[in-house]
């Protein structure tokens, strides 16, 4: 069985980090780390930032975090259209038509 990438979205809340949102980016890991490697965030902040996003691959049914990153709402939003026009790209546009 192929592993499968996504990335997880959560935010802070008293009793610890709910998870918002999900990307799936399929089977493909040079693809799934090439997004991730680009999206707006630190590693260094992850204690403080009230918003993560989790690479996470997933083998079998046992899901594992390869990497997180804390961010802000407006590298959220930002990482949000990365993630969207790159799964765009990577499924909806055919390589002869670029």
């Amino acid at each position: 069985m192929k592993a499968e990438f996504d990335l997880m979205i959560s935010f802070r809340t008293p009793d610890g980090f709910k998870q918002c949102g999900q990307y799936f980016l399929g089977h493909d890991r040079e693809f799934a780390d090439s997004v991730f490697k680009r999206l707006a965030g630190d590693e260094d902040i992850m204690d403080s930032a009230v918003l993560h996003i989790d690479l996470v691959e997933t083998s079998g049914s046992l899901p594992a975090n390869i990497v997180t990153i804390g961010c802000k709402l407006s590298e959220l939003s930002a990482n949000c259209e990365l993630v969207t026009r790159e799964l765009f790209r990577k499924h909806a546009i055919r390589e002869d038509e670029t």
